[in-house]
């Protein structure tokens, strides 16, 4: 007969008592000397769920095929502690495909009766798997609620090592503790960085990591220091997975003293004076309710529940005057006003084919309707009033003192070009040719198909452009974005529906004048003639 020998040590679980794998196999060696054993199967996988063991479901398989006629291993919860599992071995037995099975400790006769004794013990098996998986929850749960937290003690602090199991806690580090409350209280001044204060307390002050069997005992990383300074534990309490608990060790910093150093820590790693680019900045909203225009902030917030800092674009309302009173006095998020922008978009948005074919149905038949002078003049002489009108606002508010000089000269620069532009196109209106009619229309189509992807895709200035190009009188009130979109737009989209409602007509396939007709390019034929 030939045998396979199982062998496995978990390394997921708590089965500390089982022998090593090294072990394992020399006893079943002495054991079972004379068995034609033709392989040796060895895994460290956890036993507890059935599917998670890829090398057992290989060997029952070749159980299965006839090409081995027994298993021997350590103990029968070397091969299985869960239900379907255990059922699939005693099934092979008694069904004749598993001939035979032995255990080194345990003894085990291929009857009913030692069948009947193998599933008691394999469910004894899966019993002791469950029931020490609730205890060492009760126990992590009781440890938890008496304030100790799990785990290694962050620098200043000691894991306690008593004899007596679950006694264990979080002390103070005599050695290190008044280090570290040092090195808090010099990033409190805000007058150095995080890596500053590592340099000084291990070259002057000589702070080495605790000395342990096989780490320690070094200089602290430029991550220690970061982590440090982030670590909530510091404050006397601590967060495990998501839930915070009142610890049971003495604090070194108190809660304000802990939020104050996440904002410098923040200021520390950008450069002191800033340039803000915003997406939707100065000069591309204004308010909906008193004609001001919206500025852009950035707020930084800790949060506390994973330790991590989350930065949010936020837009209001420049009016702070008392002449002209405005109710709107909430923060919008950029992430709200950018939703609305997408949902306008897609009001406009056209397919890639439908672009192609109607750029080149409007070359092919001169499709571009006469625009008078008039017209064109109108609303390009429009477009300058607002612009002007903006440049108007923008001085006001840097006398004001709400912009900085910054923002003041980079806005300006960008009113002052988009307003000498404006003026060169009204002068250059009544020399207007269909060619450049034709261009336009053709960057009317093209913002349509690929507005929405630009927005989703594209940098800021980019995003800005999109927003700027869907149309005049961007607002924002009561946190609703109003736009009114340039008429082109809805006309293309207009035709757009109609040509698929014709489309609609001809799917799947028709024939006209003996020809198929399956797409835009079969219709563009159709019209043709």
């Amino acid at each position: 007969m030939k045998y396979e020998a199982y062998i496995r040590k978990s390394s997921e679980s708590k089965e500390k008592q089982a022998l090593s794998i090294q072990s394992q196999k020399d006893n079943l060696l002495k054991q079972f000397p004379g068995l034609n054993i033709v392989d040796w199967i060895d895994e460290e996988k956890s036993a507890f769920k059935p599917y998670n063991r890829p090398k057992f479901a290989e060997m029952m398989k070749r159980v299965h095929e006839g090409k081995i006629d027994g298993i021997i291993a350590w103990h029968p919860d070397r091969l299985s502690r869960n239900e379907i599992d255990a059922g699939n071995i005693t099934y092979a037995l008694r069904s004749g495909v598993l001939k035979d099975l032995k255990f080194a400790s345990y003894n085990f006769s291929n009857s009913p009766e030692g069948i009947q004794q193998l599933q008691n013990s394999l469910s004894s098996s899966q019993y002791y798997s469950a029931k020490l998986g609730v205890d060492v929850k009760r126990g992590l749960g009781d440890k938890l609620e008496m304030g100790r937290m799990p785990g290694l003690a962050p620098l200043g602090y000691l894991n306690t090592k008593l004899s007596t199991r679950g006694e264990n806690k979080i002390v103070i580090d005599p050695e290190r503790f008044n280090i570290v409350r040092k090195m808090w209280d010099m990033i409190l001044t805000g007058n150095y960085s995080a890596p500053q204060i590592r340099e000084i307390a291990t070259k002057k002050w000589g702070l080495l990591t605790p000395k342990k069997k096989k780490i320690g005992g070094k200089p602290i990383g430029y991550t220690t220091i970061y982590n440090m300074f982030s670590n909530f534990f510091y404050t006397g309490s601590f967060i495990y997975r998501g839930k915070m608990y009142k610890g049971d060790h003495e604090p070194m910093i108190t809660m304000a003293e802990f939020d104050r150093v996440q904002t410098l820590i923040k200021a520390h790693g950008s450069p002191r004076t800033k340039t803000y680019d915003f997406a939707y900045g100065y000069g591309t909203m204004t308010c909906g309710e008193c004609g001001h225009s919206l500025v852009a902030i950035e707020k930084i917030k800790f949060i506390k529940s994973d330790q991590t800092t989350r930065v949010y674009t936020l837009y209001l309302c420049s009016n702070k005057g008392k002449k002209t009173h405005c109710s709107q006095k909430d923060n919008v998020n950029e992430k709200i006003i950018e939703a609305q922008i997408e949902n306008e978009l897609l009001k406009h948005t056209i397919d890639p084919e439908f672009l192609h074919w109607s750029l080149d149905v409007m070359k092919d038949n001169d499709f571009i309707e006469v625009v008078t002078e008039k017209e064109i003049k109108e609303t390009v002489a429009r477009t300058l009033e607002n612009k002007q009108e903006e440049l108007k606002r923008l001085i006001q508010m840097a006398m004001k003192g709400f912009l900085s000089d910054e923002e003041f000269k980079t806005s300006r620069a960008e009113l002052d070009k988009a307003i000498s532009e404006l003026k060169t196109q009204l002068e250059e209106t009544e020399g207007s040719k269909d060619k450049d009619l034709m261009d336009l229309t053709e960057k009317a189509f093209v913002y349509s198909t690929y507005a929405l992807v630009a927005l989703e895709n594209g940098s800021k200035q980019m995003k800005k452009e999109v927003f700027k190009g869907l149309g005049l009188n961007r607002s924002i009130k009561d946190k609703k974005l109003n736009v009114e979109a340039n008429e082109w737009y809805s006309e293309i989209r207009k035709g757009y529906f109609s040509i698929r409602e014709i489309m609609s007509e001809l799917e799947p396939e028709i024939r006209y004048k003996q020809k198929t007709i399956k797409d835009f390019d079969g219709l563009r034929s159709m019209l043709r003639e």
